[in-house]
């Protein structure tokens, strides 16, 4: 590496730094056309008029070398890299953004980063047997072409996506909401673990970052430019997977939603975005679809393996209905025992659900 390269490097690093600590001071820099090198080159007065301190301004001015080496060491030593805008294995797709980050701290195997193809997958935290039964029927197919599974790591619906997909042994990316040493959320642990053997964790903050409730929404802005299309199972109207979704469509990412039922506070915002013209998600073959990759015979292939009697219990229900058990004795005339040993092979072969007052059909 060229000796200026590094110091810009080490530049923007330090500024990153300080940026944690000052995030309106930075966004107005950001917001006039300003960057790192600027900083570095400004006199202090002016800094001063974009909210920057005095302190600040001296101190990572005068000292920005040994700040940047002192953190590169620290990533180093937690076996995390730094990838800077301008490297080869920085994202293509994110530089598309505004405001892209100057840098990715990346924990894992950062080759997956690269990939063409990326799903995004956010929705509620409260994610139900519902959101679980619409990413099992979703994800499993998209996961097989190679595409990575991008989320956010919460409990939810993000944890169910990048469970799926590893799962069905596929990649996945996590993104963070705080520094790598402090990952969130800390009861998913295990997963985050999972998620660095089959893929990465990225952050753009700093190391000893504290996950912020402000910061989610600045993270929801990777997430939706590292993918081409956006995925939303469940989600609320006053959500930050709507920002994500409203993100997204400011990048001119595809927005795909699920939709669910209307008395349902879980699926109201999904509803809504299909209702702004966000495309509905039934099957795989609709995700898919926007990747450029054509799978027609899904619904098909799934009723070839069927039996006759399970074809005969899906046959009484319409798509979307809810039917109790007391329904199929009746009409099938079969035991309850055996009535509920048909019901669960469907549950299996996702093709219908269990809920409160009976079955679902999903197909």
């Amino acid at each position: 590496m060229k000796k200026i390269e590094k110091i810009e490097r080490y530049r923007d690093l330090a500024f990153q730094l300080l940026a944690i600590r000052a995030p309106k001071a930075r966004y107005s820099f950001i917001r006039h056309g300003r960057y790192s090198n600027d900083f570095f080159s400004m006199p202090a007065d002016q800094l001063r008029l974009f909210g920057f301190k005095n302190k600040d301004i001296y101190f990572v001015q005068n000292n920005y070398v040994q700040i940047a080496e002192e953190e590169i060491g620290r990533a180093k030593k937690n076996f995390i890299e730094i990838i800077f805008r301008e490297d080869p294995e920085y994202p293509v797709r994110l530089k598309e953004i505004f405001d892209p980050p100057m840098l990715l701290y990346v924990l894992g195997d950062k080759s997956v980063l690269k990939k063409e193809k990326q799903l995004a997958v956010v929705g509620s935290r409260k994610g139900n047997n519902y959101g679980l039964t619409a990413l099992k029927i979703l994800l499993p197919s998209v996961v097989k072409e190679g595409i990575p599974v991008v989320s956010g790591m919460a409990y939810g619906i993000d944890a169910m996506a990048h469970n799926i997909a590893l799962e069905e042994g596929g990649e996945t990316i996590g993104v963070n909401a705080g520094g790598l040493l402090h990952l969130y959320p800390a009861g998913n642990r295990q997963l985050a673990k999972r998620i660095v053997s089959s893929g990465c964790i990225i952050s753009e903050f700093p190391l000893d970052t504290i996950p912020r409730p402000f910061l989610f929404p600045i993270r929801n802005r990777i997430i939706a430019g590292l993918s081409g299309v956006i995925l939303l199972p469940q989600a609320e109207m006053r959500s930050g997977s709507l920002i994500t979704a409203r993100l997204g469509m400011e990048q001119n990412r595809e927005i795909i939603a699920v939709p669910g039922h209307i008395t349902d506070p879980l699926s109201s915002g999904t509803n809504y975005l299909i209702q702004q013209g966000a495309k509905p998600a039934t099957s795989s073959s609709d995700i898919l679809e926007e990747f450029g990759i054509e799978k027609k015979t899904e619904v098909s292939e799934m009723m070839n393996n069927l039996s006759s009697i399970e074809k005969k219990f899906l046959d009484l229900i319409e798509v979307n209905e809810v039917k109790g058990i007391d329904y199929f004795v009746e009409r099938a005339e079969y035991s309850i025992s055996e009535v509920i040993t048909v019901l669960m092979g469907l549950v299996l072969k996702s093709v219908i659900v269990e809920e409160k007052g009976g079955f679902r059909r999903l197909v």
